[in-house]
């Protein structure tokens, strides 16, 4: 009796209905213009927060290149390989950067071995999922080792956590560049004016698009380091507008940011984003945010669309036949592997790896199943 009328009979009741109910796309528009009436007045308040705690966990890159064994020319296969991770366990999108910063700050404060540098790479972004993902998608230590095919035995994978805990001084948290689209954009619509009204109806095309160049950026040293995450998130907006064409005046954004920023860090210019704005063209894409966002050789989205799902399907297996694989144009040394005999040897002694981390990911052999050493 007393079972039977516990409130946990009826939990996976009310876990269907809160499914149902979160599915609803005006319930979400209502909760979306509620939140974003409520956070509006404190703006400003948010902004000078992030800057401030951002001033205090920047990377140096004099630093890094310092290191004896590691090169900023393995950075991009580095992240390469984390963010198709990321992809396969569909972890949250302020994971990669926040990975990519305590990678870029622990590389300033300690010397890394090459052999290491994966581990540190694969301990970072766990450090990460547990401050910033649900806990049913944070990867187990025996995840990370078959990540890795066991080229790190989970003894390995708690020392690192310790040493980078305690090389940054537990502070682990740095605001990201998504955060700072989410503030800069809201603040230009809060504005009310002709440019907010382009804003306002293209909001979430300008909001994807610059996730996608601030993902980009991390991956070339010389733009991530050049720029803090408050100015990537700048650069990557108007690099958006100017990309999807709208009616806005660029030197008008690029003055209100540098209002709001003033005294905070250092100013943009207009060549500063006319520079950005031209490398975009000529950057050559990582693999995984080609398959991350389906994007062609040019930069296209190749998305399905529901309206026209055959013409769609023809398209994408053009593009997939035509698309080979891309990394970052900089100048990475080959990287080290195992023999076929250890491949082998290390497939017998990993086992199989859990189905759940690689379902409907079509590249998941590249990094899971073959394992990439750096």
């Amino acid at each position: 009796m007393i079972a039977s009328s516990s409130p946990d009979s009826y939990h996976q009741t009310r876990v269907v209905q809160s499914q149902i109910k979160s599915s609803n796309t005006h319930l979400q528009q209502m909760e979306r213009k509620t939140h974003t009436f409520t956070v509006s007045e404190y703006q400003l308040d948010i902004l000078e927060h992030l800057l401030s705690v951002e001033s205090r966990t920047l990377p140096n890159v004099s630093l890094i290149e310092q290191q004896p064994e590691i090169k900023l020319s393995m950075r991009p296969l580095l992240l390469d390989f984390l963010m198709e991770v990321i992809t396969i366990l569909n972890l949250s999108r302020s994971t990669f950067p926040l990975t990519v910063n305590l990678i870029d700050r622990y590389c300033s404060t300690r010397i890394v071995k090459k052999q290491h540098y994966q581990l540190l790479g694969l301990t970072s972004l766990w450090i990460s999922c547990k401050n910033l993902d649900p806990k049913f998608k944070i990867p187990t230590l025996n995840d990370l080792r078959k990540i890795c095919v066991d080229s790190y035995n989970k003894e390995l994978f708690i020392e690192m956590e310790k040493h980078i805990l305690k090389s940054l001084e537990w502070n682990i948290n740095s605001p990201t560049f998504d955060s700072f689209v989410d503030v800069f954009l809201n603040m230009l619509v809060s504005v009310n004016d002709a440019n907010a009204f382009v804003v306002k109806k293209c909001f979430n095309k300008i909001k994807l698009s610059s996730y996608y160049l601030g993902e980009l950026f991390q991956f070339y040293p010389n733009m991530h380091f050049e720029y803090s995450s408050s100015q990537i998130a700048i650069l990557a907006i108007m690099s958006s507008i100017s990309t999807l064409k709208l009616p806005i005046n660029i030197s008008t954004i690029l003055e209100f940011y540098n209002t709001l920023l003033e005294n905070q860090t250092r100013q943009l210019t207009i060549e500063n984003y006319q520079n950005v704005f031209k490398a975009i063209r000529v950057l050559a894409l990582p693999n995984s945010l080609q398959q991350k966002y389906c994007v062609n050789q040019n930069g296209n989205s190749t998305t399905n669309n529901n309206n026209n799902n055959n013409k769609s399907n023809t398209n994408n297996s053009n593009i997939n036949q035509n698309l080979p694989p891309k990394t970052p144009k900089v100048s990475m040394p080959l990287t080290p592997g195992p023999s076929p005999e250890e491949k082998v040897s290390r497939k017998r002694h990993a086992g199989h790896i859990d189905p759940s981390m690689v379902v409907h990911h079509e590249r998941k052999r590249s990094c899971i199943d073959l394992g990439v050493r750096i």
